[in-house]
């Protein structure tokens, strides 16, 4: 009897909710898979089909959580009319709000990433599709509606943007004020310049210099440098025929 896509993805969240709670009573190393596939109702090789360790739980549920953000962000009633400062700062805040309930599991990834190095962060990067495609369609239609200037590398700003998003959770589970009050200003100060930087058109000045500079002295200093290496080797040719001759 074959099982529907949606039975399958109601299995994964399960188990992904199981691990969760267990991983955050037991912590990840004690937290066993057979413990997970138990509270989960499945079993034992019905865990490993969907999750062939723990560490890719870790990435499904960010991912999860990533997916459960831009259904929110849809549902947000004109939100299409919000400053592109506002989108990205309530990206980032859903996100949080999402995390919050488990967030002695989002500590336990922080620790590991940052700290332990059980898990490599470039792993960690590769579960970044879907909030970096929200920032980027965030971004397009901002320049495209005049709001901002098309920046340069304008195809890297979702990325750094997902960096920018890494620090603000890593800042985010060692926060013990009340009510998070010192993320909540340390994302207004911050976002705050970001909007600057985009609306104030440094960096496409600073990208003019930084082409300016590169054409008119690295290259000739390059090619200073290329010749000289030519003219070397010449010489070096020149003294071998006349060792060798």
């Amino acid at each position: 009897m074959k099982i529907s896509q949606e039975n399958k993805e109601l299995t994964k969240l399960k188990i992904l909710s199981a691990g969760v709670e267990l991983i955050i009573e037991k912590g990840f190393k004690d937290a066993s898979m057979r413990e997970i596939a138990q509270r989960a109702g499945v079993s034992n090789p019905t865990i490993y089909n969907y999750f062939p360790t723990k560490e890719q739980m870790l990435y499904a549920y960010i991912e999860w959580k990533h997916q459960q953000t831009r259904e929110i962000l849809g549902g947000i009633e004109g939100f299409e009319n919000y400053t592109l400062r506002e989108q990205l700062q309530t990206l980032i805040e859903t996100e949080l709000e999402l995390y919050l309930e488990d967030r002695e599991f989002i500590l336990q990834i922080s620790e590991m990433v940052f700290h332990s190095s059980s898990l490599k962060l470039d792993s960690l990067y590769a579960t970044n599709r879907l909030f970096v495609e929200t920032a980027a369609e965030m971004i397009a239609i901002a320049i495209e509606a005049g709001e901002v200037e098309k920046p340069p590398f304008e195809e890297y700003l979702p990325k750094l943007f997902w960096d920018y998003f890494v620090v603000v959770v890593a800042y985010w589970v060692k926060d013990e004020s009340e009510s998070f009050e010192n993320t909540t200003q340390f994302i207004d100060h911050s976002m705050g310049v970001i909007e600057a930087l985009l609306q104030s058109n440094l960096l496409n000045k600073a990208s003019e210099l930084g082409m300016f500079l590169f054409k008119n002295h690295l290259l000739s200093s390059l090619t200073r440098f290329s010749t000289k290496q030519s003219r070397f080797t010449k010489m070096k040719r020149k003294l071998g025929e006349v060792l060798h001759g």
